[in-house]
């Protein structure tokens, strides 16, 4: 990610601060409009990428041998090891739901007998951690950043920055020469 944000700053890494700190704006700004339109056209709860890992699970969750216990407890038999999936706590034995906050396929099996496989799609959000629904994604971007006049149409400042308590101009820092012998 980092890398990503270096990359696009490349271009703009000798311009001025003030340039820099505009080409940042204008960039987040850009991001934030393009994210709201993404998300306003998703039709599901969940976003695309979410969807497509539960359509997956869903999948390989047929697969699985499910024993009911009591009071939504259940047990899954995989081709190699037994799972215990508690829906009520939100808990698999796996780890993988607690983790992502995404219902791994063990849970997807029980998800499918508990809410029944057609009202699947319909049933899962509910089964997910709220960070990774479509509400949570569009209130990271409903921020706005308000625009700014271009610099030509800034007002001209022609008081210097003082200090309050001292009154005087602020100069910077006395340079210090560091002992030993100045490098090449």
């Amino acid at each position: 990610m980092t890398d990503a944000f270096n990359n696009m700053l490349s271009t703009h890494r000798g311009a001025s601060y003030l340039d820099l700190l505009e080409f940042i704006r204008r960039m987040v700004m850009r991001k934030f409009y393009e994210r709201n339109e993404e998300c306003s056209g998703w039709s599901s709860v969940l976003p695309p990428r979410v969807h497509a890992k539960i359509l997956k699970r869903d999948k390989e969750s047929r697969t699985l041998t499910m024993i009911a216990a009591w009071n939504m407890e259940y047990e899954l038999l995989g081709a190699s090891r037994a799972y215990i999936v508690k829906l009520k706590e939100y808990n698999c034995q796996c780890d993988s739901w607690q983790v992502s906050g995404i219902p791994y396929c063990h849970v997807m099996a029980v998800i499918s007998n508990y809410c029944g496989r057609g009202a699947v799609k319909d049933k899962v959000a509910e089964f997910f951690h709220c960070s990774l629904t479509k509400t949570t994604y569009m209130q990271t971007y409903v921020g706005t950043i308000h625009l700014i006049p271009d610099q030509k149409n800034w007002p001209e400042v022609l008081v210097c920055i003082m200090s309050p308590r001292y009154r005087e101009l602020m100069n910077p820092p006395p340079r210090r020469i560091q002992p030993g012998r100045p490098k090449k």
